[in-house]
């Protein structure tokens, strides 16, 4: 890199993200949405972080597990990604508090965290989530891993949608005047010079 580029890189704010870690099964996705994120600018900042919630085991050696954990991923984002930076750090206390207290520290533009593995109790992740979304200084993307969710919705409806690409949504059993009441639709946004494409009538 030049000089002169590397005054520019100076001189240029960092979009900085920081991203909660907790080591577990999903750790992984968590850290995917945090570098696609990452993508979108031009000089990011990743602080990459885990909380030691109990003394056992030691800094260093949760350190070591963040470092394996992240290498490879952040070691295939580097042959695509240009003029990032990140940083690893290990701390201890309650998650929600080290993550928010982080944050505000390194005036983050972004927090990245997910809702946490299964070895944590589902109301625990989730009060993790909540908290840090209530006391953050900065926008935040909660990362869900949710289980299968049962819409109970007609075979036939989703078919019709998706063949004729959201123009037509109940199949002919469900095309019925309460169900259009209930749901009313525009055509399919269309950008063309500036236009908003929009069915005045509906």
């Amino acid at each position: 890199m030049t000089e002169v580029a590397e005054l520019h890189l100076s001189r240029v704010r960092r979009y900085r993200i920081v991203v909660g870690l907790d080591l577990s099964e999903y750790s992984e996705v968590v850290l995917e949405h945090a570098l696609d994120q990452a993508a979108r600018h031009d000089a990011p900042e990743l602080h990459l972080l885990t909380v030691r919630e109990k003394r056992n085991p030691s800094a260093d050696e949760v350190k070591q597990a963040l470092w394996e954990h992240v290498y490879s991923t952040l070691e295939a984002f580097n042959r695509h990604g240009t003029e990032w930076r990140a940083r690893l750090h290990v701390r201890r206390g309650k998650p929600d508090e080290q993550i928010v207290q982080l944050g505000a520290e390194v005036g983050a533009d972004l927090i990245v965290l997910g809702q946490f593995g299964l070895h944590h109790p589902k109301a625990s992740r989730k009060a993790v989530a909540a908290k840090v979304l209530a006391n953050a200084t900065c926008p935040t993307l909660v990362v869900g891993m949710p289980e299968a969710y049962d819409a109970k919705q007609c075979g036939m409806c989703v078919a019709l949608r998706q063949q004729s690409e959201g123009e037509l949504w109940w199949c002919e059993d469900h095309t019925s005047s309460s169900r259009r009441a209930e749901h009313v639709l525009t055509p399919m946004t269309v950008w063309s010079h500036g236009k908003f494409a929009i069915d005045r009538a509906a």
